[in-house]
């Protein structure tokens, strides 16, 4: 995009960006409050209602506004124009499946970690925090059910890909690359506070680590259709392993902590990640255009 094509400066444009979020949290909040109480008997479905109310109110609608007021071309401006292409998500595929012993040892290792005694008080909090956040994820899956699996994937699978996709890659990275900010730089940023949104200090790592991958996968193919389909697709393989976990071994065995896989696993999963992520970027460098932000 062209600076002629944005309007107000990075800074004026990040304040709308946090002031319409703000507000809209503030307005899910509330809304969610009411129905917590309004269907204190469902659980489950309240949970539902509220992941979807999140997800439009607090992400899908402060990225469109912000990309609204900002820009003549919105749609440019949010990586929506460009169609992936399908060696890329094939790729995309494949990363997320020979990561997986990789991902669990760094979850793992984050799990793990312990805060100097000066700062157990913190440490409790976080672990409430996290404790809190999984008691939440864990009443979301209970149900076994084949239709309660299909509800999950589209809500936690889907919509929560897209909106979040939507919000941080989409919005906050492109307002940052195209405000001048250094790529690597917007990317790590926008990771990072991807992850902290999270309030998990427990799965901070793998989770900025993971935002980080969104984000080159949107700084390498120019679309952010690609980035959704990483954040679905891994979405969608953590509901259903939860589903046919909870189906198998019971509701209890969620409960389990992270556990390592051999380390022979662990290394190979570490450079067949590597060579499928240089793949990805190959291939998108080789069909990039002179066109530039």
């Amino acid at each position: 995009m062209k600076k002629s094509d944005l309007v107000l400066s990075l800074g004026q444009r990040l304040l709308l960006l946090l002031c319409t979020f703000l507000v809209c949290y503030v307005l899910t909040v509330a809304v969610s409050y009411v129905l917590g109480r309004a269907l204190s008997g469902n659980i489950a479905g309240a949970l539902r209602i509220s992941a979807v109310l999140q997800d439009v109110l607090t992400f899908i609608i402060p990225a469109i506004v912000t990309a609204l007021l900002v820009t003549r071309k919105p749609a440019e401006l949010l990586c929506l124009t460009k169609k992936p292409g399908a060696l890329t998500l094939i790729l995309v595929a494949a990363v997320l499946a020979v990561s997986v012993p990789l991902q669990e040892a760094v979850i793992y290792w984050n799990y793990h970690i312990s805060l100097p005694a000066s700062l157990s008080a913190f440490e409790n909090v976080a672990r409430a925090l996290e404790d809190a956040a999984f008691t939440t994820m864990k009443n979301l899956l209970a149900n076994d059910s084949v239709a309660a699996l299909a509800v999950n994937i589209l809500i936690v699978g889907v919509l929560a890909g897209l909106s979040e996709e939507l919000l941080f890659r989409g919005c906050f990275q492109r307002l940052l690359t195209t405000g001048g900010v250094n790529k690597h730089l917007a990317v790590w940023i926008v990771a990072i506070c991807f992850s902290a949104m999270h309030f998990q200090l427990f799965g901070f790592v793998p989770r900025t680590l993971l935002g980080a991958y969104f984000g080159y996968l949107l700084l390498w193919t120019r679309s952010l259709w690609v980035p959704v389909a990483a954040h679905i697709l891994n979405n969608v393989m953590f509901v259903i392993s939860a589903w046919l976990q909870i189906r198998t071994e019971g509701i209890e065995s969620l409960d389990n902590p992270p556990s390592l896989w051999p380390v022979w696993l662990t290394v190979a999963s570490t450079a067949a990640t590597a060579f499928a992520l240089y793949l990805i970027w190959a291939a998108n460098t080789r069909a990039k255009t002179d066109v530039k932000d």
